[in-house]
């Protein structure tokens, strides 16, 4: 059949050419031969309509083609904008199991009849996906509870699934070296382990609670779990009274505090991100209530992300370097990211350039992310570039969480939301203990930002012999002139960079951020 044939099992070889069959139905015969499913010459011929058949493609191959199709609608890196809006239609919403069918897997998962522990059961589920699906119900004692279940026989399909594909691209890799660039084995590994995190109900649950912990604090409310009914195929959470932040989004003529609502889901987004590490890193208007009391809360923590130290670091240098207006630096990082040390770095770097000259004045809460990085992402394609599969899904959370504030309050001001944080980073993160652990370090960088600005000197002093550093900012008034725009962009490129170096505790750039910070206070109230 293929070449594939002889390093598989038979039954997988099977298996293989029914997905060939698949391809041919939907007229990407050859496309299966450049993916190594069918015998054929590897180019293929993209036709107009190549998109959409491949969309109902992923649609015909089941739970696991469709979520890896909703994964690939987020790598604006990796596929042009035809591909991306094609593929993000693919919903993953299916047909209910019947209750008949569930039953045997809440019995085993409970460790009892379904009416034993609860007082009702609603058998027509509130909603229902590929893995699975939810039920409202309400305990013995009257607790109103929603009930996830995991659809029978699930497992053994994405196990089995996950194997192929993964074969799949190890053969797609080593036929085509413009897939090989596309990293698809790491790509895949990236997804089955997110897909094993959403497969596991009870790890949804453990991550509602650890990332719930922390937004508590910020009085956003998440579900509380029952874990005596908590299981890799079943958890049972409190039902959250309110309305979804799609049902706010469609009523918002109606709506007179959508901008507070859209302040609150702001922060929430960044300090889960800045301060905790570990992000719900799906809050789509339908994972976002609206609570009576006008709190919010996040549901639905099947995909979370995380922000790891080396990640922190690296997102660190490339905002310093675009701060910076310094295009080899971020050339640098692109290229690091990517593992390609074959790339033009000449030309990327040219258009790196040109493309932060095209921002240069822009006034901050003016600034469209989706655009920036739709440029940005134009540039990884055309170099040949792909980010890391970790990043690439923190940047889907933020593109996510900007066009749903931007919906809710198009006047978002970004510089005013990023300013508190600020001076919380400053207050909380920076003190005398902290500055001394940097020993030496932590001089030489103070000596470094001395040299750069000799007026640090006496400021520095002044933080020495007080213990604290005196940061005040605050917004311009209506009668006073407005700082420049280049500030304003300066200051995001701080907080965002002081804020995951904070949260690293690397000393040497503590001091250095905290001094900018004081700076920055300083030259707004001018």
């Amino acid at each position: 059949m293929t070449e594939v044939a002889d390093d598989i099992p038979l039954s997988e070889r099977e298996r293989f050419g029914e997905l060939a069959r698949i391809f041919a139905r939907h007229g990407l015969g050859g496309l299966a031969s450049r993916v190594g499913l069918a015998s054929g010459p590897l180019t293929w011929s993209v036709e107009p309509d190549a998109s959409t058949r491949v969309v109902a493609l992923l649609r015909d191959l089941g739970p696991v083609a469709i979520k890896l199709g909703q994964l690939l609608a987020t790598r604006g890196d990796l596929l042009g904008p035809e591909w991306v809006n094609a593929l993000s239609t693919l919903q993953d919403q299916v047909p209910a199991v019947p209750f008949h069918e569930i039953e045997p897997e809440l019995v085993s998962s409970l460790g009892a009849p379904v009416a034993d522990v609860f007082a009702r059961f609603d058998r027509i589920p509130i909603a229902a996906a590929s893995i699975a699906q939810v039920h409202g119900a309400a305990l013995s004692d009257g607790t109103e509870v929603v009930v996830k279940v995991r659809r029978p026989g699930i497992a053994t399909r994405v196990d089995a699934d996950l194997r192929l594909l993964r074969r799949l691209a190890r053969l797609a890799e080593r036929r085509s070296p413009e897939l090989r660039r596309l990293k698809i084995d790491e790509l895949l590994r990236f997804f089955a382990e997110s897909l094993s995190q959403e497969m596991d109900l009870s790890a949804e649950a453990a991550a509602c609670e650890g990332i719930g912990s922390f937004l508590d604090t910020l009085g956003v409310r998440t579900p509380k779990f029952f874990w005596d009914y908590v299981g890799r195929r079943v958890n049972v959470q409190e039902r959250l009274e309110g309305v979804s932040v799609r049902g706010v989004l469609i009523a918002a003529d109606e709506v007179t505090d959508a901008a507070a609502i859209a302040g609150a889901y702001a922060d929430a987004i960044l300090r889960m991100i800045i301060f905790y590490g570990r992000f719900h890193a799906d809050p789509h208007p339908g994972n976002v209530f609206v609570l009576p009391s006008r709190k919010i809360a996040f549901i639905d923590f099947g995909a979370t992300g995380t922000l790891t130290p080396n990640r922190r670091s690296e997102l660190v240098t490339l905002v310093l370097a675009i701060a910076g207006e310094n295009p080899r630096a971020v050339a640098d990082v692109l290229i690091n990211w990517s593992g390609d040390r074959t790339v033009e770095v000449d030309g990327l770097q040219r258009d790196l350039e040109s493309l932060i000259g095209q921002f240069r004045g822009a006034v901050l809460k003016q600034v469209d992310l989706s655009e920036i990085f739709s440029r940005v992402f134009t540039l990884l394609r055309q170099y040949r570039l792909a980010l890391p599969p970790d990043l690439a899904l923190l940047l889907r959370t933020l593109l996510t969480a900007e066009g749903l504030v931007r919906t809710l309050d198009p006047e978002f001001d970004i510089a005013a939301r990023a300013m508190p944080i600020a001076r919380e980073l400053a207050r909380e993160r920076i003190s005398p203990a902290e500055l001394r652990k940097g020993g030496r370090r932590l001089a030489t960088g103070i000596g470094r930002l001395a040299a750069a600005s000799p007026d640090l000197i006496g400021l520095v002093e002044k933080v020495a012999k007080s213990g604290t550093i005196p940061v005040h900012v605050s917004l311009p008034s209506p009668n006073k002139e407005r700082p420049s725009p280049q500030r304003d962009i300066l200051a995001a490129g701080l907080i965002v960079g002081g804020a995951v170096l904070f949260s690293q505790q690397i000393y040497i750039s503590l001091a250095s951020w905290g001094i900018a910070v004081v700076i920055l206070a300083l030259t707004r109230n001018r």
